[in-house]
């Protein structure tokens, strides 16, 4: 799937966009929403991370892969 996003002023209440050739013939869903003030600075987008305090404080006690129950204890497919 091939995604367009842009952030565009509209012009007499309406909102012209350009399509990529890839786009021509095909049907397409268009969604608007407004734009915050953040998302008009792509590039200046900071990603949280967790605390370094945080690394290796999670100890996993289960398997997994294992299952829950027992086979028997399932009646799905009887």
């Amino acid at each position: 799937m091939q995604a367009l996003r842009l952030i565009a002023e509209p012009v007499n209440h309406q909102l012209v966009i350009d399509l990529p050739p890839s786009m021509y013939g095909k049907r397409l869903e268009v969604i608007v929403l407004p734009a915050n003030k953040q998302d008009t600075a792509l590039g200046d987008v900071t990603r949280r991370t967790p605390s370094h305090r945080l690394a290796g404080t999670v100890i996993l006690h289960d398997d997994l892969i294992a299952p829950a129950c027992p086979e028997e204890d399932w009646n799905a497919q009887r």
